[in-house]
């Protein structure tokens, strides 16, 4: 009976024993857990920082690039970009792609170097700025990624953040004043006001997204088309350009127009607006001509100060595109 009594007591108390061993294992296992998770978001929290201050940088780059420079700069910032540093999802064409990793600069000089810090992977750190140059050549997403290297205590910690700016490349569109009838001894051909199709958009900007157009690689043979001609030379225009849902501007400039006036051949279907950029009232008729110019007009908010680099509103996203 004695013995009885001792079995069960002894299986009573290895029992009890290994249920305190196993809460104090699982009280173990939840603080490593614990203590874990607060190590990776100490991390992540440290690969966010610093690929926000990499974001702050690189706007600050556009802003000094953009910020009382001729417009002409678009076209040296966007010198090497490539298709082949677009995303899958921006692979059109109509997407311009520039990447920056911590190994090459891919601006000329004159640009800005970007600062990368010490505490980034370089191999698998990266910023990216992309644009529409059909729809928003304006509108630049910048999109940072940061991955921490060896030398840190949280080596292989990743974080994304993107933001969208405003660059002074094009110009919200004001409808210009209606203007009184010219007097009977006027010239029988005026040349035709800037203002009355373009707006406040200057030559000079319009220009730079004829050339961001050329860089990105549209042509009236891509999917979609390009929009906007820009032509400094003067020779008979004998190419069909443009369709009812994707009109073009087709602009001979002052120097074409100071050799001799610009003619578009008869075979030559334009459906969008050609404008002659003439001193001299040199407009000569364009009869298959369907007079619009949407396709130089981009989507501005109102209020917007357009002649300087300013954040899109509600563009800030913690995360990749």
């Amino acid at each position: 009976m004695n013995s009885n009594r001792g079995m069960a007591t002894l299986w009573t108390a290895s029992c009890l024993v290994f249920i305190t061993s196993l809460l104090a294992w699982m009280t173990l296992q939840s603080v490593m857990s614990e203590t874990k998770r607060s190590q990776h978001q100490l991390h992540a929290a440290q690969a966010l920082a610093i690929s926000e201050s990499l974001l702050e940088t690189s706007i600050a780059l556009i802003d000094s690039t953009y910020s009382g420079q001729d417009v002409a700069i678009d076209t040296t910032f966007w010198r090497n970009a490539f298709q082949s540093q677009c995303p899958p999802k921006h692979a059109s064409v109509q997407w311009q792609c520039l990447k920056l990793t911590g190994a090459l600069s891919p601006f000329d000089k004159g640009i800005a170097t970007l600062s990368w810090p010490d505490s980034i992977d370089a191999s698998d750190s990266f910023v990216l700025f992309l644009r529409d140059v059909k729809l928003a050549p304006h509108k630049v997403k910048i999109w940072v990624q940061v991955s921490l290297n060896a030398e840190q205590a949280g080596a292989g910690s990743r974080a994304s953040v993107q933001q969208s700016v405003y660059i002074p490349v094009s110009s919200p569109w004001v409808a210009p004043e209606l203007q009184t009838t010219p007097p009977s001894d006027a010239k029988p051909c005026v040349p035709v006001a800037w203002r009355k199709f373009f707006g406040s958009t200057t030559p000079a900007q319009l220009k730079a997204i004829s050339e961001a157009q050329t860089q990105s690689g549209l042509s009236s043979q891509t999917k979609p088309s390009r929009s906007v001609y820009w032509i400094d030379s003067p020779p008979t225009w004998r190419q069909s350009l443009g369709t009812q849902s994707e009109p073009v501007v087709l602009i001979f400039s002052s120097l074409a127009c100071a050799l001799q006036c610009p003619e578009i051949s008869t075979l030559a279907a334009i459906t969008g607006l050609v404008y002659f950029q003439s001193a001299n009232a040199c407009q000569n008729p364009v009869p298959q001509l369907f007079v619009q110019a949407e396709a130089a007009r981009f989507e501005w908010p109102t209020g917007i100060d357009a002649s300087r680099v300013q954040r899109v509103s509600g563009s800030w996203k913690n995360g990749g595109l």
